[in-house]
């Protein structure tokens, strides 16, 4: 029985260290978005602000994205091997989080908000285009009955 304990431990503590290596893996892939983002406006600024080579920056610029990039992947595939070997992954949350999703959903309705306002315009205008050519023409009968 001290044995069945003693795994039982063990393994506690391996889902106890599993759960905060995923912690971590989550705070490394949000520090690698921000990368993301900000080390190429640093290339940006910097090669505006330099009088050198501007297709320097440029490569630096795209192997920059390329490693962050490949990182961020490593970074994901690795917690989503561990989940899926320890069977503790929830289905539809990533290291991302539930808000990729949430702002997902928010842009697909605004797009059918914005959608619908168009083709509400369209129509609009397609009325306000047939009264005026309705109005057009009946000026233009009447002027040619005032010349006759």
């Amino acid at each position: 029985m001290t044995e069945e304990i003693k795994y039982k431990e063990k393994y506690e503590k391996f889902l106890a260290y599993e759960k905060e290596n995923h912690e971590k893996n989550q705070r490394k892939i949000r520090t690698g978005l921000k990368v993301n983002i900000l080390l190429p406006l640093v290339f940006l600024i910097i090669s505006f602000v330099t009088d050198s080579s501007k297709l320097i920056f440029l490569i630096l610029w795209i192997t920059s994205l390329f490693g962050i990039a490949f990182y961020l992947i490593y970074v994901e595939y690795t917690d989503f091997r561990m989940q899926k070997l320890l069977g503790t992954m929830e289905e539809e949350k990533a290291l991302i989080g539930d808000q990729a999703v949430q702002l997902e959903a928010a842009v697909s309705e605004q797009i059918e908000i914005t959608h619908e306002k168009i083709e509400d315009a369209r129509e609009a205008a397609k009325q306000k285009i047939s009264e005026l050519t309705k109005d057009r023409a009946k000026e233009k009968e009447s002027e040619e009955k005032d010349h006759e």
